[in-house]
């Protein structure tokens, strides 16, 4: 082998093992890359489940909300119901108390007009 052919043999196996030496450090590099993937990845699916658990337990509390909502608005309705029967009775007793009255009034006028009467009478003869 020449010294030239030696030369290039020298330079062309430091080049190998620089070349080696720069692949490790690439592996070394992917291996840390795929180590923090692997990483983020474990810290997406953690996110997904609590983003799940989170969904999960809005679509409860909205049931339950909802629940309460139509039980507000049933006891709701049966109090107005309830209001409704009382206005209505109120305003019977309130009509039976106004006839009564008017019948008062009337009884009264009689009475005042058989007074007029009697004392007229009684005026007339003496």
């Amino acid at each position: 082998m020449t010294p030239e052919q030696e030369q290039w043999l020298i330079q062309a196996i430091q080049e190998l093992q620089a070349s080696q030496r720069e692949l490790q450090a690439s592996q070394r590099e992917l291996q840390a890359s795929q180590r923090e993937l692997q990483a983020a990845q474990q810290e997406l699916r953690l996110v997904q489940q609590n983003q799940q658990v989170l969904i999960q337990e809005l679509r409860e509390g909205q049931a339950m909300l909802a629940q309460f909502f139509r039980e507000s608005m049933d006891r709701f309705d049966e109090r107005t119901r309830a209001i409704e029967r009382r206005t209505e009775a109120v305003e019977r007793r309130t009509e039976a108390l106004e006839r009564r009255t008017d019948e008062m009034a009337r009884e009264m006028r009689e009475i005042r007009q058989e007074i007029r009467d009697l004392r007229r009478d009684f005026l007339e003869r003496r």
